[in-house]
Formats: C-alpha cells, sequence, structure tokens
C-alpha cells in the first residue's frame, strides 16, 4: 500500500468515517491572521473557522504565521493546509480534516510579507497564540524594553522580530 499524503486532491479519497471540510476552498478568501499556529490554535480557532467557513462564511481564512520557525509551514505546505482533527472521550473518536488555514507566513523568512497580511484591506481579525516566554516581560512587569528584540523592533519597525513588533 502506497501512503498518500492528504492534500486538496487526495482528501475526497478519505474514508467515509472522516469529515472533509464542505466548501470550496477556493471560495474562500484570508480575513484573520493568527500569530502562533501551534496545536492549541489548530485544534480550537482553526476549528471553529472551519465551521463558520463550512455555514458558507467565506471571508473568513485564516493566513498563519510563524514568528521563529518554517516547521509548520513546511508539515502544511504539502497538505495545502489541511490537517486531521482527532477529537476523542472516553467512548469515541472522530477525525475530521480542517481546512480553514489558507497559507502560512514564516516572519524570519518574511517580515514584509506579514506586515502587508496585517494592513490588508481584507484582514478583519487578527489573533495570536503565544508562549508565556514570548510575553518579553520584564521582572518588574510591564515589556522588557531592554530585551534584544524589542531594542530590535523598536530600531527597525520595517522588519519586527516580535509580536508586539508585528502588532505595533
Amino acid at each position: 500500500m502506497t501512503d498518500r499524503r492528504l492534500s486538496n486532491s487526495t482528501r475526497q479519497a478519505l474514508p467515509a468515517s472522516v469529515a472533509v471540510p464542505g466548501y470550496d476552498r477556493n471560495r474562500v478568501v484570508p480575513g484573520i491572521i493568527h500569530l502562533g499556529v501551534g496545536a492549541f490554535h489548530r485544534a480550537h480557532q482553526a476549528a471553529y473557522v472551519d465551521d463558520c467557513l463550512a455555514a458558507g462564511e467565506t471571508d473568513w481564512g485564516i493566513v498563519g504565521v510563524s514568528l521563529r520557525s518554517a516547521d509548520t509551514r513546511d508539515a502544511l505546505a504539502p497538505q495545502d493546509g489541511l490537517y486531521t482533527l482527532a477529537v476523542r472521550s472516553s467512548d469515541s473518536e472522530s477525525l475530521r480534516v480542517v481546512g480553514s488555514i489558507l497559507s502560512m507566513l514564516v516572519a524570519p523568512e518574511a517580515p514584509g510579507a506579514v506586515l502587508a497580511a496585517l494592513t490588508d484591506p481584507r484582514t478583519a481579525i487578527v489573533t495570536l497564540t503565544i508562549t508565556e516566554k514570548a510575553y518579553l516581560r520584564a521582572a518588574g512587569g510591564g515589556l522588557d524594553t531592554a530585551h534584544p528584540d524589542i531594542v530590535h523592533d523598536l530600531a527597525n519597525p520595517q522588519m519586527p522580530r516580535t509580536a508586539h513588533g508585528f502588532l505595533a
């Protein structure tokens, strides 16, 4: 048996027990920019947005932004942004393909593209899920303005490194 990777062209070949997006992904346009596309985002917000898309609200596709690593983009790109969400309870499991992530940007590779996405007139919502480490808080509270990445962002607003810099 040959393993075939999940993609737009293979999703219809999945077993009937796997729910697939019931909408035309080609008609979905980006309306949400999300910084920090980790497992939590994919299991929750992206799945909820997928429900909106299935209800015909096609202006809410997600452009994901990784602030550090290309790993998520590199995993999702060959799958056309699709991924499988497994929902388990004590007595059942369901599998669902989520199609709400339209593209992924990697901030260190293309900060200008991230800024362009954030300021695109179609962008109506900007969300983020970042870890406590990315809060960049000073020991006494507030933003650590001495942190090297914050210093960089203040000196180079056209090429930010942090969530703070991209949102400023």
